[in-house]
């Protein structure tokens, strides 16, 4: 990716698909009448049943016993495989990786390499089976069988079957990228191709799909460029004999497009979803995702795999499908980052996870749960009602839960005796007497209960920085919680509830100590109040003064040269998920530390990838935050710093709890704490 202009290429990817989805259905038209134009037949299904029965039917017509197959996840999509066996067709995948799974009685688990939760040695047993003797184990090997036993298929075969990477309406041509050359085989060998491939990869024309060229092979597989790339227009024919063209030369005889389209021009209608009709199946997604790392494919999505796999399934195969895979998502936007084609997936995920909510609901403690966590006056009574039952297990501000999944992954941040809006004179009693603005700091429900303190930090460090500070609405949640969950309903009533009350708050800026929260009231607000124009104008009025409060002081910090007490730290920067892959903060935290503080930052690996906390997520699946968390921590202690610092405070309470679980002894701090530290003239 550095060799290239990533950003460049990939507005140029998005605009292109964006045109040719909003033009799908002439392209429809266009690619149907040139295919045929130069001998190919093209069929269109509406859905999976219909595909299916195509495919079937062109096998009868041709007497077809034995077919190929190579790498198609539309196929997969369909059960097109398992459908022709029913029909007394043999289907071969010769896909390496599709081979063993077929093999395995199993489906893909990535949209690149379905097989990549086999070890070689599993791979090994399945091979010994096909061959009736032991298989050595290494790839070499492997690789020698299946080339070995997939030739006969090829040279048997009576009609070959693909999917394909785009279809070029201006010519009507195929275009598929391969890396084994299987597809070169399927589609050259047997004397039939039948070519399934979903509406959506039709573009308009050739420079369009050498677009989708230079990044696909990028974002799958780090490659610059796939060993085969095909583009296949008709079936294969020559005229070397008196210029007089002949049909099916060294190829097939009869090229057949079935264009799938199941569930796709009603995901195109759609405002929110039709962007993910834009995806080129390179599978990026998974490949960042933290709980797919951990879970796998079969467990992360359906057929489809992975974050794409949670957004285009319930239009495939209905909202079922993934009604409790969605629940695998951490919201980190990683996936978002690294989309060639610009799918706001974590987004859209939400929306998904709505849709399950409508459908099979929450569970009750976790329904009660949110109903009470949403009006200031119910959170008051629920912090009274925890701070009483988490008496007998606090220590150190942190609660030790005794049993279960939750007390080996982390301790609990307890609530506090003094929260900070108790605090909120005393922040405005210490405001400068010349003012270079004026600042609302809206803490946050979880800053406000489980860490004063930090909030307390940040209003003392923005006023150090030249600002008049006022904490605003301490008491009220922003309602994050019960968006990320799929409680919709009253995640729309807080939402209007908190706009209604930050629009009366008079202030240059609000800021807010949490990035999730401020990412909640400057982009979820808007997406979730879509449907209202005169809240949707008031939720776009109000993020224009939503600034994150690392973003702001360290704005403050550039303007005014300010320098703090050198605290002399050796330390490691957290990026928090929301706020590298959303808002993109790197190096404002960095340059806080280093020129503020006088911190040493010494970077770990892997600095903005997930901690594992996932609002309900680390309650919820326990033991995939664990893994997660363990390997965070482990990067963190490979750096050898004794602290780790962060700017968000879920982060906060979820690694410093998961390090007080395993008694660990490194210290992890808020970046506004440790600049209060630095700034502080009491020091």
């Amino acid at each position: 990716m550095r060799e290239i202009d990533w950003t460049a290429l990939r507005d140029d990817l998005t605009a292109r698909k964006t045109a040719a989805i909003d033009d799908l259905p002439a392209l429809v038209e266009r690619f149907t009448e040139e295919a045929e134009a130069v001998g190919a037949k093209v069929y269109r299904a509406a859905d999976a049943a219909e595909a299916n029965r195509i495919v079937a039917a062109i096998c009868r017509a041709k007497k077809a016993k034995l077919v190929v197959k190579s790498k198609s996840m539309a196929t997969e999509e369909i059960g097109l495989t398992e459908h022709l066996e029913k029909q007394g067709v043999r289907a071969i995948e010769t896909d390496l990786g599709e081979w063993i799974i077929q093999l395995a009685h199993e489906r893909p688990s990535h949209l690149i390499a379905p097989a990549i939760h086999k070890t070689r040695e599993e791979v090994a047993q399945l091979f010994a089976k096909v061959v009736g003797h032991p298989v050595p184990d290494d790839t070499a090997s492997l690789v020698a069988v299946a080339r070995a036993e997939l030739r006969q298929y090829f040279l048997n075969a009576d009609i070959g079957i693909t999917g394909g990477n785009a279809l070029i309406a201006e010519t009507g041509t195929l275009l598929l990228v391969t890396n084994e050359g299987n597809a070169d085989l399927a589609t050259s060998v047997p004397p039939v191709h039948i070519a399934v491939v979903g509406i959506e990869k039709i573009v308009p024309t050739l420079d369009d799909a050498m677009a989708i060229v230079k990044l696909l092979a990028r974002s799958g597989t780090g490659q610059k460029i796939t060993a085969y790339t095909q583009l296949i227009t008709g079936p294969s024919r020559s005229a070397d004999i008196e210029l007089k063209t002949q049909i099916g030369v060294h190829g097939p005889k009869e090229l057949h497009f079935v264009l799938l389209d199941n569930g796709r021009s009603a995901m195109r209608e759609d405002p929110a979803f039709r962007d993910a009709l834009r995806c080129i199946r390179c599978g990026a997604c998974s490949n960042v995702c933290p709980s797919y790392q951990v879970v796998g494919g079969h467990v992360f999505g359906h057929v489809y795999t992975g974050a794409i796999g949670l957004v285009v399934s319930p239009w495939h195969h209905g909202t079922d499908s993934v009604a409790y895979e969605q629940g695998m998502c951490l919201g980190c936007n990683a996936c978002d980052t690294v989309c060639p084609v610009s799918i706001p997936l974590a987004s859209l995920i939400t929306e998904v996870r709505a849709k399950a909510v409508e459908r099979i609901g929450l569970s009750l403690p976790k329904r009660v749960l949110l109903k009470q966590w949403s009006a200031p006056e119910a959170i008051d009574r629920v912090a009274g009602w925890l701070a009483i039952l988490q008496g007998p297990f606090r220590h150190d501000g942190l609660v030790r839960v005794p049993f279960g999944a939750i007390a080996k992954e982390k301790s609990l941040p307890a609530i506090s005796e003094r929260p900070l809006h108790f605090r909120a004179r005393e922040v405005t009693q210490t405001n400068p007497s010349s003012p270079a603005t004026r600042v609302a700091l809206f803490p946050s429900c979880l800053v406000d209960r489980l860490i004063p303190e930090a909030g307390y930090a940040a209003a003392r460090v923005l006023q150090a920085l030249g600002a008049e500070v006022h904490v605003v609405e301490g008491r009220r949640c922003c309602g994050l919680p019960q968006l990320n969950s799929g409680e919709r309903t009253t995640a729309v009533a807080m939402a209007k509830d908190a706009i209604t009350a930050l629009e009366r708050v008079r202030a240059d800026r609000i800021v807010i100590p949490s990035s999730s929260c401020a990412i909640t009231i400057t982009q979820d607000y808007a997406r979730l109040l879509a449907g209202d124009d005169e809240w949707r104008e008031r939720a776009l009025g109000l993020a224009e003064r939503i600034t994150p409060f690392t973003r702001f002081a360290a704005e403050l910090a550039r303007e005014r040269a300010t320098r703090g007490r050198p605290l002399g730290i050796r330390a490691t920067y957290h990026d928090a998920c929301q706020s590298a892959n959303v808002l993109g903060v790197h190096d404002e935290p960095r340059a806080l530390l280093r020129d503020v503080a006088g911190v040493e930052v010494v970077e770990m690996a892997e600095s903005s990838v997930c901690c594992g906390f996932g609002g309900t997520f680390s309650f919820e699946y326990p033991e995939v935050a664990t893994r997660i968390l363990d390997r965070k921590l482990g990067n963190i202690a490979a750096t050898g710093a004794d602290v780790v610092i962060m700017d968000n405070p879920g982060c906060l309470t979820h690694l410093r709890g998961g390090i007080d679980a395993r008694r660990g002894t490194t210290r992890v701090r808020l970046l506004a704490e440790v600049l209060w530290e630095s700034l502080s003239p009491e020091a």
